[in-house]
């Protein structure tokens, strides 16, 4: 009788067992998510005239084939390339001069974003010549709206600017029949402009632009009660 008591525990051990099994082949599929961002560096001190997503991909064309550029003008650049080959080249331009700047080269910890062209609803447009603000902004709708609906634009100085559409599609319309396209009047005839897809939607914008007031408010009250 003892001798049958004791066999039951052995069992019990060895179900334990098989079921560890399946929780190490979950676990190997995170390898392959972490190597996407192999692909991707960051650059911090490039500032050029004329630096748009078109121009950036130019300048790192040398060390291989550019997928995208997340560009944040005068403060840093994430860019994309087809393999890890590409971005190992790049990493070498750290601490080299380019086109004028002393940049800082690293790899990217950001994994690549899904493809613009399925999501986003805006675009960026570059190479815009200088011109009042509401004659900017009035122009680039009246060219973009035959794409489709805009819902807002915005321009600015540096020369460039930012259409809000209220869809994908019209988005996908800019992006692929207007890139490097020369617009009407006002604008001159023969300047080519860059048209890339953005991820600013209207609610990011105005989320911003809340918390800018907010701090406004707060350093002002923060003023009166010194004073």
């Amino acid at each position: 009788m003892p001798a049958k008591k004791a066999a039951k525990p052995v069992a019990k051990k060895a179900e334990k067992k098989e079921v560890a099994k399946p929780t190490a082949k979950a676990a190997a599929p995170a390898k392959k998510t972490a190597a996407a961002s192999d692909r991707g560096v960051y650059v911090k001190g490039l500032n050029f005239p004329d630096m748009d997503h078109e121009t950036v991909k130019a300048a790192f064309k040398q060390c291989g084939d550019v997928k995208d550029v997340v560009l944040r003008r005068k403060k840093y650049c994430i860019l994309y390339f087809k393999d890890s080959a590409g971005a190992a080249k790049a990493k070498e331009l750290n601490g080299k001069v380019m086109k004028g700047s002393k940049i800082t080269v690293e790899a990217a910890k950001r994994k690549p974003d899904q493809d613009r062209s399925e999501y986003c609803s805006s675009v960026f447009v570059g190479n815009l010549p200088g011109m009042l603000r509401k004659q900017g902004k009035a122009s680039l709708k009246k060219e973009f709206s035959k794409c489709g609906k805009v819902e807002k634009v915005r321009i600015y100085q540096t020369g460039h600017g930012f259409v809000y559409f209220s869809d994908n599609a019209a988005a996908k319309k800019a992006a692929t029949t207007m890139d490097h396209q020369s617009l009407g009047k006002p604008f001159p005839e023969g300047r080519q402009v860059t048209v890339t897809y953005s991820i600013r939607t209207k609610a990011a914008d105005q989320a911003k632009e809340k918390v800018r007031k907010q701090r406004i408010a707060a350093k002002k009250a923060l003023k009166t009660k010194k004073n």
